[in-house]
């Protein structure tokens, strides 16, 4: 892996490298099926009623937390309550929840103020995801993050050594669902006794240990390493499509980046093809798109606003930045080398916005460290991230208000709003119109572009395919 988790709980945070690692060990009562369609998990199914208000949710009977403790409705419904107020995703969903409670031992039944068009994907989204805990450790863990990592996944946590690797091990009494394997959904083997997740910030050091045979699997490989690695025998590429969108996130709570002016000026100024050639070096691997969501989510690509994408103009920025009152004030900017694609389309959308007359301090720091600052509104004003491909429009993390930059309009919460209540595929178009354009014109964050992930496993890992979403369940070794 690119480094260390900023924590084992799922609620907890948005950053992905905790979902790759911890979701083998939680479930949700949903996921995704190969299509990206919720699909049932730890939940049989469900019923609407009282016109979309009301969703009363049958829980899989059988199914064990790794303690032995088969899980019960009260662990759902304090996991949920958990989970929307402080997940990113749960608290956009939680706005429109009015109750959630246990009708018996295996029923739970989710009451709305209004229809939802988002709930059940919400419910299997993986990353920040509703991971079911059992209601002791959600009690224990009161206001802070939980400290027990116990799931009903097919591997159970082991151990966790700072620096050194995370340690999963197979769950003998997993109660895995009879469907065939579909997406993330169906039945779910751990074929392998264990998974170490091991911190490896190189890059270079993770090709040559995959190459070597140390490790089975890395991930975050630099896109202009596809055709060497295509020509060695041992290994197998993998190219994750689509992946997410590159970008940068501004302080709309605190500093200099609250000034609209000063955002519309950073905007106006970025050259985006040579930010993503820097970022990504192959021009494969990524593309130039001003859409929040990707052409391969069809109907939800669109063009709103794409005049404001990509305008590469500098006479415009600098007048922006007078008007702005900007006086050559430094602006903050947390960037990590361990992913390379955020400090490399920093470092060059850096030097474009310095030939503007700005000042950038670009302050370099592992993943973990960006993580825990990008919280505190005092401690930056821009910081680089990925949004990753999202099933759902209305979840998607780039548009979230409570997620870290706190970009939080009236007029761009009222739209989310009605995306996440709307059913409807061509009115929920519309809606994503009009809120791809807000996020142009007030500069929600700053798209870079979309890039594709590059990856490598051995060649005895097989059932192990590229996704989204990082699993290794349903994957064994060859001997």
């Amino acid at each position: 892996m690119i480094g260390e988790p900023p924590t084992l709980d799922m609620h907890w945070t948005t950053a992905v490298i905790t979902q790759q690692i911890m979701w083998h060990v939680y479930e949700t009562l949903y996921t995704y099926d190969k299509n990206y369609a919720p699909i049932p998990l730890l939940a049989e199914g469900h019923t609407v009623s009282d016109k979309g208000r009301r969703y009363t949710i049958t829980l899989r009977r059988g199914v064990r937390f790794h303690t032995g403790k088969e899980m019960r409705a009260p662990d759902v419904v304090a996991s949920l309550g958990r989970w929307g107020l402080v997940s990113t995703i749960g608290k956009a969903l939680w706005k429109d929840v009015e109750g959630v409670e246990a009708r018996d031992p295996y029923t739970v039944v989710i009451r709305l103020r209004e229809p939802s068009g988002s709930l059940i994907f919400g419910l299997g989204r993986p990353s920040n995801g509703a991971a079911i805990y059992p209601r002791e450790v959600v009690e224990a863990a009161g206001d802070g993050q939980i400290k027990d990592y116990v799931g009903t996944g097919p591997f159970r946590f082991v151990e966790h050594k700072s620096d050194r690797y995370i340690k999963v091990a197979r769950f003998k009494d997993y109660a895995a669902r009879a469907e065939p394997a579909d997406g993330y959904g169906g039945k779910r083997t751990a074929y392998v006794d264990e998974i170490l997740f091991l911190p490896v910030p190189d890059v270079a050091v993770r090709v040559a240990g995959t190459e070597t045979g140390e490790y089975h699997f890395a991930q975050q490989l630099k896109q202009d390493q596809y055709e060497h690695l295509k020509s060695v025998a041992a290994v197998r590429p993998g190219v994750v499509k689509p992946s997410g969108w590159v970008g940068a996130v501004l302080n709309f709570r605190e500093g200099p980046m609250t000034n609209k002016k000063l955002r519309q000026a950073m905007q106006a100024a970025l050259d985006m093809e040579p930010v993503m050639a820097a970022a990504i070096g192959n021009k494969d691997f990524y593309r130039l798109d001003p859409a929040l969501y990707s052409p391969e989510q069809g109907l939800w690509h669109s063009d709103a606003a794409a005049a404001f994408y990509n305008q590469r103009d500098k006479d415009k920025a600098r007048r922006l930045l007078k008007e702005a009152g900007y006086t050559g004030q430094p602006i903050r900017w947390l960037t990590t080398r361990e992913y390379e694609q955020m400090y490399k389309s920093a470092l060059v959308a850096a030097q474009q916005l310095e030939e503007i007359g700005m000042k950038i301090d670009l302050q370099v720091v592992d993943w973990a460290t960006l993580v825990q600052r990008r919280n505190k509104p005092d401690a930056f004003d821009v910081f680089s991230t990925f949004f990753n491909f999202t099933a759902d429009p209305a979840l998607h993390t780039s548009v979230q208000c409570a997620f870290p930059g706190w970009w939080c309009t009236h007029d761009k919460e009222r739209v989310l709003s009605e995306l996440t209540r709307e059913s409807d595929p061509r009115k929920r178009r519309a809606l994503i119109d009009t809120l791809q354009t807000l996020f142009y014109e007030d500069v929600g964050r700053i798209k870079f572009g979309d890039y594709f992930s590059l990856n490598v496993s051995r060649q005895e890992l097989r059932g192990f395919r590229p996704s989204p979403d990082l699993f290794f369940w349903n994957a064994w070794l060859t001997r």
